[in-house]
């Protein structure tokens, strides 16, 4: 009975009283109130005055405090779990929580069931020993000391920096994995990063022996099959050190028009659906392009080689040819498979140069007139799509090269160039979407869905004590005219940070939702299948209907594993942007480093009960601590901190700042602020400055007075064993393991 009535409950979805249940089953009131009492003992049942009925359950990633509550992050507005209800999980793993009823406070409140899906399998971080047990302190902020296994320890140092596997479970412990080396230099940091999120570094055998088996040369009869476009000048456009040409371009004049190519590499016509180059491409996802080093997503024979545009050699493509009548709008578009040889490889520096006014390198002047026409279409393409409401964003990129051991940091500045490009790319994506869309086929769509109403809500009063105002409707003109209106001005940036943060994230999808953010109803990823798995999936999309081959089990297939690999592909998407973050903070870190001491003007880019981060023309971030600037107080109502005498700092304001201390392990940069004439040899400043590489810095997030075990000072003990024999597991080619030293006796101290 107790399974009849749960679902009965589950069957109508909604309250019922103990008098329906004794209508509805014929029970004695006694035998009822008994099923239910147990069914709300178990938690499968809820009562609320005379009323019973199903618990809600949500499901979300969860965050952790270190005071022990947490938040499950939800679409809508994040679930408080309180102390002592969040189970076993740990941060960021999905986990299913029961809401509970809102208490003296008017507010619901949630409680952990289970663990859906952990966050990490492996973890990386710094061994030590401690009363005679081996334990891996994380890396990543949150987690807890995990216990290790004794086996494959044998010979490693107190702080030499490891991967280990995690046993979850009522006490959770670790397992030797790898070793990524001693300390926080550059290489042992890019290995924990790719360690920590996952990434892929080698390619499996197989995939590299399929990749090798690709011939460098074009049959004869795949050139005769495809449209010849050799004869048009089709030329390609990238950065300075661009090695894989995944997109070329050109354009004609036609009588009431133009006509643009846009053709990109036929990645498809080499690897083939389910072969090993493809599940190795999936598993992957995107290329990775950390600071120093590269993770493609393909071998380099491909990505470099047969597939890469390079000039003056034959490739194959398929090519989206678009007709423009004189105000733009589109004509006509029809897509080729076909083959090009480019006759130039342009780079942003030259395109960029010659908008400026300045001429082109000799052996490319040939292609003067159909770059002043690229240019001019473009710059008009961007107009329309600007008073249509796409959102333009013009952060300030900072592009991060390690050549030889010297890091360089080097703004992206070549803005009439790169936007020529992306101008061709966004209607080539865009058109092909709406291909799909109109002949009912299915794809994975690059998607923007609208703000929640609530984050729209906290970004109008945001704006508002900025002296900006929105609109109650949302809409994407209303935010494009506020960064419009903002444009130019100190807080700039700022202002594009809110309107950015109160987005949601661009994700892949098996349906079209649209991309609210460039305000197009069709969008999807087309022109990067070098680099991105998406774009690879839509080309064999296209191809099967430029061929006539798309059976009906073949798009039902599609249809039913799509879903899924859009979740795959976004997810990801997400952890190779967070590696090149976190490895580009370490090497702004390193970089502050070097500059201990010297002084530089930032403009203030947040504010915060514990201080200002100010950002330097560079893009390197830093922390100015409330106690460094004097009795100032942190006014959420002004979004700035106010001082004595109505002196307030606030987003947008410039700031020179001495750069006091950098810790790369932690990612953090602590400032002060430059005072004239100074004397800093009786000052705190002087201390932070001179002795900057002695100092521990606490965390950036949090009140200044806060402590972590990164402070703690480092024992003297240069070689730590625990009891028991190790058996060293196999080493990693190519990875140098420290010598292993046997352990000594030891007369415990009593």
């Amino acid at each position: 009975m107790r399974e009849t009535l749960l679902e009965f409950f589950k069957r109508t979805g909604k309250p019922h009283r103990l008098e329906e249940i004794l209508r509805r089953f014929g029970l004695e009131k006694r035998e009822a109130k008994a099923y239910l009492k147990a069914l709300v003992r178990e938690g499968l049942l809820e009562k609320k005055g005379s009323q019973y009925f199903l618990p809600v359950r949500v499901e979300g990633p969860i965050s952790l405090h270190r005071d022990g509550y947490g938040f499950v992050r939800l679409p809508e507005k994040d679930l408080f779990i309180p102390p002592g209800y969040t189970q076993d999980a740990w941060p960021g793993d999905l986990v299913e929580a029961r809401v509970m009823p809102p208490g003296r406070d008017g507010k619901p409140w949630g409680v952990v069931e289970r663990v859906l899906k952990r966050a990490r399998e492996r973890v990386v971080g710094t061994l030590d020993f401690r009363k005679g047990y081996a334990v891996l302190l994380p890396d990543e902020p949150g987690l807890p000391e995990l216990r290790l296994l004794p086996e494959g320890l044998n010979g490693l140092k107190r702080g030499s920096r490891i991967v280990a596997k995690v046993h979850y479970g009522r006490r959770p412990y670790g397992e030797f994995l790898e070793y990524l080396g001693e300390g926080d230099a550059p290489e042992t940091e890019t290995e924990a990063v790719i360690a920590k999120y996952g990434l892929r570094a080698e390619f499996p055998q197989e995939v590299l022996r399929e990749a090798e088996a690709i011939p460098l040369e074009i049959p004869e009869a795949e050139l005769r099959r495809r449209q010849d476009f050799r004869g048009l000048r089709v030329f390609t456009i990238d950065g300075v050190d661009a090695k894989d040409f995944d997109d070329a371009i050109h354009v004609e004049r036609l009588s009431k028009g133009y006509r643009v190519g846009v053709h990109i590499a036929d990645v498809s016509h080499y690897v083939k659906e389910g072969s090993a180059l493809d599940q190795e491409a999936f598993l992957r996802g995107t290329s990775v392009y950390l600071p120093g080093r590269v993770l493609p997503m393909l071998p380099e024979r491909l990505s470099n080689g047969v597939c890469s545009l390079r000039p003056h050699e034959d490739r194959l493509v398929l090519s989206v040819l678009v007709e423009l009548d004189e105000d733009l709008r589109v004509r006509r578009v029809r897509f080729a498979e076909g083959v090009i040889r480019s006759v130039a490889r342009m780079t942003y520096t030259e395109v960029e140069a010659f908008a400026e006014g300045f001429g082109l390198p000799e052996e490319h002047a040939f292609l003067a007139e159909d770059l002043s026409l690229l240019l001019d279409l473009t710059q008009r393409l961007r107009q329309r799509r600007l008073e249509a409401g796409s959102l333009d964003f013009s952060f300030p990129e900072v592009k991060v090269e390690v050549e030889e051991g010297t890091l360089h940091l080097i703004p992206q500045e070549e803005a009439k160039a790169r936007s020529l490009i992306e101008e061709l790319m966004l209607l080539a994506n865009r058109v092909v979407a709406e291909h799909l869309v109109n002949k009912g086929l299915p794809g994975l769509f690059r998607v923007h869905e609208e703000p929640l109403e609530e984050a729209y809500g906290k970004l109008r009063l945001a704006l508002a004590r900025l002296g900006y105002t929105l609109p109650e409707k949302l809409s994407s003109k209303g935010l494009q005219r506020v960064l419009l209106e903002a444009k130019g001005r100190p807080e700039e940036p700022v202002v594009a940070n809110l309107v950015l943060r109160s987005l949601r994230l661009a994700r892949y999808a098996a349906e079209n939702l649209g991309h609210f953010g460039l305000a197009m109803e069709h969008y999807l990823h087309f022109t990067s299948p070098i680099r991105r798995y998406p774009d690879l999936v839509v080309h064999r999309v296209l191809k099967a209907i430029l061929r006539r081959t798309l059976t009906p089990a073949k798009k039902a297939r599609w249809l039913e594993t799509f879903p899924a690999m859009a979740e795959h592909a976004s997810e990801m998407e997400r952890k190779a942007e967070a590696a090149e973050r976190e490895l580009t903070k370490y090497y702004m870190a390193k970089w502050a480093e070097l500059h201990l001491g010297e002084r530089f003007l930032g403009k203030v880019t947040g504010v915060a009960t514990f201080g200002a981060f100010v950002t330097l023309k560079n893009g390197v971030e830093g922390l100015v601590r409330l106690e460094a600037l004097g009795p100032y107080s942190y006014s959420e109502e002004a979004l700035a901190l106010l001082g004595p005498k109505g002196k307030r700092i606030r987003l947008g304001d410039e700031m020179e700042v001495v750069i006091a201390a950098a810790n790369p392990r932690l990612r953090q940069i602590d400032l002060l602020p430059y005072r004239e004439g100074e004397k800093r040899e009786s000052s705190r400043g002087k201390t932070l400055v001179k002795k900057a590489k002695e100092v521990e810095m606490r965390k950036v997030v949090g009140p200044p007075t806060d402590k972590s075990r990164d402070s703690r000072p480092e024992r003297a003990t240069v070689n730590t064993v625990y009891f028991g024999e190790w058996a060293p597991r196999e080493e990693k080619a190519g990875v140098h393991r420290p010598v292993e030293t046997r352990a000594k006796r030891r007369r415990r101290r009593r």
